[in-house]
């Protein structure tokens, strides 16, 4: 905890303040047409009757929780002296890890601190240091009913193997995260070699050849150009081989260096009701075979399976990058001249005509952003706070920041991004990179529905190639990209014992190194084709089966 004297100062000149202002009990009052009713969420009757201590992240955007314009809301609103203990962003797993086990020092509440499954089954489930939820939920869960409403079996996706609820999600029903694995191509090289948009992986080949060997950016330099670039370190979906292998077979796999034991990880999908792999797949090792094939021509760029995403945007606004992964076009300046040349690409045919971009349809509702210590004094206060995170009250505030300052009412007759009347209206540009101190951006739980991200104003003649265009710009790309979606292959959300949780550790601990490292050297050469058959080999002697067996039997147990 930090600054106590000046918090519990701030609490009494607050006191002060409301009893000279008004001698009637606070209720907050709606200031926009979606706001709700909060008066029911005054748990005290002055401020600092009632102390609670949350456990959050320590993020750089968040100049200090302490004084941010978002938590004076919240404490104004319930009353509430909320006290802070921070866990460092980097290496925040392990951070959390030492808290959890330190049994006489929980916090009331952890907000968004990266919990896992693992935990929520070891700490609430065999420990017992987190609070069952259900008779709360069933007594005060006003809004997070709503979300049970909205989106129908979260309660059973968020249930635990005991039958309880220990966490409460986030809901982010993010349109373009739902097909993030865009294809990025410079249409101003295409224009300048008089090319057409690749619809075949044989077109797409003769064009990163042309981008190779034609001046594509008009220099002089023949020899300058990256025809295909990506990068693997902290990227989003800037995996390079992602459009080439969905050209050949499904393929999800995740190559980034953070992904470590996802179902992604391992390549998981599903395929008439059964988990698989791809890996023995014929098509499969085709594809590797073409992604290294274009290594070996100079069409992809060697180190794009060592750079970070840094070095992948010095590419391209040097003007050398032909074309890239990304779940936007975050390897150029949001809106600058680099960032305008890129166009979408749809996903290309491959030697069988196959095509595809895969989807994630579970995204929008998960994690476990909200839990509540067994040991607290207070759990029905502690429970009517994580209910209101899910009101747009709430939502719109710690997302965007100060009524009148950062966003206010929608103008009349403005469309949104859909094409529906819009919710709001940003009166400065929405970012997470620079300090600020009046919201707190995605580090509590909040109930941003598909309406409410595709309710931002998006008005004829936009330009979107402008930061203000970006939603629109990938709202436009997804519905492009939907048609080549198969959902019924992506993985839905599983829960495991923590005994089972143990187990697989250890097997992913071994089998996430042994992919990743065998897939870069097929793609990079530094592994032969010749050796494929003994990397399967070693894939199975690691656990690959056995992994796959705890999967389907989590999967037929839930979804069968």
């Amino acid at each position: 905890m930090k600054n106590t004297f000046l918090k519990k100062l701030l609490g009494m000149t607050m006191a002060v303040i409301l009893l000279l202002g008004s001698m009637s009990a606070f209720a907050w009052e709606p200031v926009w047409k979606y706001d709700e009713d909060l008066s029911a969420y005054k748990l005290c009757e002055n401020f600092g009757d009632i102390t609670l201590r949350v456990a959050v992240t320590d993020l750089a955007a968040i100049e200090d929780w302490e004084t941010n314009a978002y938590i004076k809301w919240m404490e104004e609103v319930t009353n509430v002296d909320l006290q802070f203990e921070l866990i460092p962003y980097e290496g925040r797993a392990e951070k959390l890890g030492l808290l959890l086990n330190d049994a006489d020092n929980y916090p009331d509440m952890f907000w968004g601190v990266g919990m896992t499954d693992a935990m929520i089954s070891r700490f609430g489930v065999d420990e017992k240091m987190f609070l069952p939820l259900n008779d709360l939920i069933e007594e005060h869960g006003n809004f997070v009913k709503r979300l049970f409403e909205t989106y129908p079996g979260t309660d059973a996706l968020i249930t635990e193997l005991d039958g309880n609820i220990y966490s409460l999600p986030e809901v982010n029903e993010c349109y373009h995260c739902s097909a993030p694995h865009k294809f990025w191509i410079n249409q101003t090289w295409l224009d300048n070699l008089n090319l057409d948009m690749p619809t075949t992986l044989d077109e797409l080949y003769d064009v990163l050849v042309a981008f190779r060997d034609e001046d594509a950016n008009g220099n002089g330099d023949p020899s300058d150009e990256i025809p295909l670039a990506g990068d693997y370190a902290d990227g989003w979906y800037t995996n390079v081989e992602m459009p080439i292998m969905n050209a050949f077979t499904y393929y999800n796999l995740d190559l980034d260096k953070t992904a470590t034991t996802g179902s992604t990880a391992f390549g998981m999908y599903v395929e008439d009701g059964k988990i698989v792999t791809p890996f023995a797949k014929e098509e499969f090792k085709e594809g590797v075979e073409f992604v290294a094939k274009l290594v070996e021509e100079g069409l992809i760029y060697e180190g794009s399976f060592t750079q970070d995403l840094a070095s992948l945007t010095n590419i391209c606004e040097s003007g050398r990058l032909g074309a890239s992964s990304g779940g936007y076009i975050l390897f150029a300046s949001l809106g600058g001249e680099a960032y305008r040349q890129y166009t979408h690409v749809l996903p290309v045919a491959g030697p069988d005509g196959y095509q595809n971009i895969v989807s994630y349809p579970y995204d929008s509702v998960g994690g476990n952003v909200f839990t509540i210590a067994a040991s607290t004094e207070y759990p029905v206060e502690c429970f009517k706070i994580g209910d209101m995170f899910y009101s747009y009250a709430s939502t719109v505030r710690s997302y965007y920041g100060v009524y009148g300052e950062q966003w206010t009412e929608a103008e009349e007759g403005v469309m949104g991004i859909s094409g529906d009347p819009s919710m709001y209206k940003l009166l400065v540009p929405w970012q997470e990179s620079e300090p600020q101190s009046y919201c707190v951006l995605q580090m509590v739980p909040s109930f941003r529905t598909g309406a409410f991200r595709l309710g931002e104003p998006s008005a004829p003649g936009l330009d979107i190639y402008s930061g203000d265009g970006l939603e629109t710009l990938l709202y436009q790309a997804t519905k492009d990209y939907k048609p080549f979606t198969d959902d019924a292959k992506a993985m839905p959300p599983l829960t495991f014992s923590d005994t089972e949780n143990s187990e697989m550790a250890v097997i992913k601990a071994n089998l996430v190194n042994t992919i990743k490292e065998g897939m870069f050297a097929f793609f990079n050469g530094t592994k032969s084709m010749d050796e494929y058959d003994a990397w399967l080999a070693e894939l199975e002697a690691q656990g690959l089966s056995t992994l796959i067996g705890y999967y389907q039997n989590a999967y037929d147990t839930q979804y069968k």
